[in-house]
């Protein structure tokens, strides 16, 4: 029943087939993306009107074109849970993985394009431990050689997060948190404004401003509140970021015909949907920064940034980042906003006040022995660890302690 219902083929890759029930009403399959029907991509928009909030990332519109333009250099799989007559309540992109770090140990990985700043699964609201009561044990029941499922970049705030460590807690599963970051940001509800810190820095860049239009001439944020070309914009942009250091060190979107592609499809797609927020700052009318976002509910997560590295003596990017700072706070009704900043990235962290961590975790699937397995990864990882470094801090903290935490 195992290879009819799913399915492990002599390599161990995965082959589709039916889908695996759990009390009747419930079920999980993979799907490759290039087979979704129209009814599976309906499913899908719905699910991302209805659930969005959480992660703009994972909805349809961004990740179609992350899957067609990102997507080619390995088998990726849409890991579905969805209710009896079709409904989805949750999606998570995941790929087969030869290695965990530095061991050559087989799991399962949660996919992220280039730049996608947040791996959280779009879920529907509510359904959040349902959506792991699924996924797990269909892992657990057609898992091959893997023993884990590598989970990136979640947001430690995000429903999904709480849920999945509350439901690894619930059933003794293991799991570990493997990497942590903060990275700025702001919300609503918080006391958080930067302290002293963020008034200097503000003082610091208002006179930067001042400076700025004294030499170059009046200065300017356009926000072009979803108007204009947003080709032109594009555009702009591309050229801006190319003719940088990213553009010298090989790594900028244009440098590449997947990344710039991904960019201009996302870019437009968002404006078409009214998710997309641009900033641009300028001097005498000259573009010297260039800032996108996007908006979904009350959350907005931040895309890609670049400056005109003539100007960096006036730190043209942080100049607009505090119009940028400035805009968010002063929304109504107010969101909470998340920079998407990588790890050790500045990110003019006083000007937001609030920061949100993001982890990588890993779950034990699979067998009895191959969790038994699971647990002697993580011990062999404690010791490399220790080896290595004598005086690091200690492990990442237990499911409970997090829990306690949130």
């Amino acid at each position: 029943m195992k290879h009819q219902a799913f399915g492990i083929d002599s390599g161990d890759g995965v082959r589709p087939g039916g889908s695996f029930g759990l009390k009747g009403d419930h079920a999980v399959r993979l799907q490759r993306p290039a087979d979704l029907g129209a009814a599976d991509r309906a499913r899908w928009a719905d699910l991302s009107d209805r659930a969005g909030t959480a992660n703009v990332f994972a909805q349809h519109w961004f990740m179609d074109p992350a899957l067609r333009h990102a997507g080619a250099d390995q088998p990726i799989w849409l890991a579905i849970a969805e209710r009896d007559g079709g409904e989805w309540i949750g999606v998570l992109p995941l790929v087969q993985s030869a290695r965990f770090g530095r061991w050559p140990v087989p799991h399962w990985q949660s996919w992220l394009a280039t730049n996608q700043f947040l791996g959280s699964p779009l879920v529907r609201p509510g359904t959040e431990d349902r959506f792991w009561a699924l996924l797990l044990p269909f892992l657990d029941a057609f898992a091959g050689r893997e023993i884990g499922l590598q989970c990136r970049q979640l947001a430690w705030d995000d429903p999904a997060c709480a849920a999945l460590i509350a439901h690894c807690e619930r059933e003794g599963r293991g799991f570990r948190i493997v990497d942590r970051f903060d990275r700025p940001a702001s919300a609503p509800d918080s006391d958080a404004d930067g302290g002293r810190s963020g008034a200097k820095a503000r003082a610091r860049l208002r006179s930067l401003e001042r400076r700025l239009a004294r030499d170059h001439g009046p200065v300017a944020v356009d926000r072009h509140a979803g108007e204009g070309d947003c080709n032109r914009w594009v555009e702009t942009f591309l050229a801006m970021e190319r003719a940088g250091w990213k553009g010298r060190a090989g790594s900028a979107l244009a440098c590449h015909a997947e990344t710039e592609n991904l960019f201009r499809d996302v870019m437009r797609a968002g404006w078409e949907r009214g998710r997309l927020g641009r900033a641009t700052l300028t001097a005498a009318g000259r573009p010297l920064a260039m800032s996108s976002w996007f908006v979904t509910g009350d959350r907005g997560f931040g895309f890609k940034m670049a400056f005109d590295e003539a100007f960096r003596s006036y730190a043209p990017g942080q100049l607009l980042m505090r119009h940028v700072a400035d805009h968010v706070a002063g929304l109504h009704p107010p969101i909470h906003f998340d920079t998407c900043t990588a790890a050790g990235a500045g990110g003019c962290r006083s000007l937001w006040g609030d920061s949100r961590t993001i982890v990588d975790c890993v779950v034990a699937i699979g067998s009895p022995a191959r969790r038994l397995a699971f647990a002697g990864l993580m011990l062999a990882r404690d010791a490399y660890r220790r080896a290595v470094n004598p005086s690091a801090a200690p492990a990442f903290p237990a499911p409970s302690t997090i829990a306690a935490r949130r």
